[in-house]
Formats: C-alpha cells, sequence, structure tokens
C-alpha cells in the first residue's frame, strides 16, 4: 500500500511537471512582455560662427531608405545621453554642443519595423557633417528647405516641433539633460 501510495505521488508530480512546462501551456505570444526599443537622435543646428546655416539630415544608407535625422539605438549599460553623443559621431562625425533634451516620441506605428520610442536632443555644431555608419550622406539643410515629402519614419513630425518650437510655440518643451 505504501509502496503503490509513493508510485501515484511520483506519477502525479511528473504529470504535474509535465503540464506545467508543456508547450500547449506557454502564454500566447501577445501576452509577453516585449519592451519597445529605446532610440536617440539629434537635431543638430550648424553655425559658422554666430550665423544659423540649417540642421543636418543624412541619407539612410540602410533600409528603411529616405531622407532622416541622424540617430540609432542605446546599447545596454549606457545612458541616453551618451549614446546620442556616439550616435552623432558614428553617423555625421560632429562633437555635439549645448544639447538640450527636446522631446520624446513614442507613437508604436513611427517606425514600421518595431516599436520604438526616441528621445530626441537639439544640439549645436561648428563644422558640417561627415557621412559615416548607416548615413550614405550627410548634409546642412536650411530649414526652408526641408524635404518634407522625403523624410523617413515620424521625422517630419520632429521637425515640425522643432519648427513650432523655435518660432516661440510652448506647447513643446525643451528639458536640459
Amino acid at each position: 500500500m505504501k509502496q503503490s501510495r509513493t508510485r501515484l505521488c511520483v506519477f502525479s508530480l511528473i504529470v504535474c511537471f509535465c503540464v506545467a512546462v508543456s508547450p500547449c501551456h506557454a502564454l500566447p505570444e501577445t501576452s509577453v512582455h516585449k519592451p519597445p526599443i529605446l532610440t536617440t537622435g539629434a537635431i543638430i543646428e550648424v553655425f559658422e560662427k554666430d550665423k544659423f546655416k540649417g540642421i543636418v539630415l543624412i541619407d539612410r544608407g540602410k533600409p528603411p531608405w529616405g531622407k532622416a535625422l541622424p540617430g540609432g539605438k542605446v546599447e545596454y549599460g549606457e545612458t541616453v545621453e551618451d549614446a546620442v553623443r556616439r550616435e552623432m559621431m558614428e553617423e555625421v562625425n560632429l562633437e555635439l554642443h549645448d544639447l538640450r533634451q527636446f522631446h520624446v516620441y513614442s507613437d508604436p506605428a513611427r517606425d514600421f519595423r518595431h516599436h520604438s520610442v526616441e528621445v530626441t536632443y537639439v544640439a549645436k555644431a561648428f563644422s558640417n557633417p561627415i557621412a559615416g555608419d548607416d548615413a550614405a550622406q550627410a548634409w546642412v539643410v536650411e530649414v526652408e528647405n526641408i524635404p518634407w515629402g522625403h523624410l523617413a519614419f515620424d521625422h517630419a513630425v520632429v521637425l515640425r516641433d522643432y519648427l513650432s518650437h523655435r518660432s516661440g510655440d510652448d506647447q513643446v518643451r525643451m528639458l536640459n539633460p
């Protein structure tokens, strides 16, 4: 009797274990926590001495193609401020001055490849960009000549917010990091 009770307990434990680890009992993919990807970008205002020349745009060298603000992913263990400085050196070879946090963009549809959250900064530079990393080209564009119809991701929204802020609209706030 004791032996069959022990066998029954062991059998019950095995069944419970098998049921618990069975793939048919796994959570559906929609309920698994999948955080968005943290990215950063910058609206770089280029100056020649005290004269504002325009902002930096790139032609993306990788899909999705298009014109864009320079930026990229924040690496694990890296601050967002360090990431934006690193990304600007890698993509456009520019040292950033007067770095200011501009806005956070988090619309899940802002990048069709995945859900990303971008912390956007505004900064100054005093030289022309040089394309590197995933930028096929980099240049300074006057704000009157922004190629609105060719901008990738949600960068048209970002740049409209930036221009509104430049014209004195307090609805878009800038924070110092």
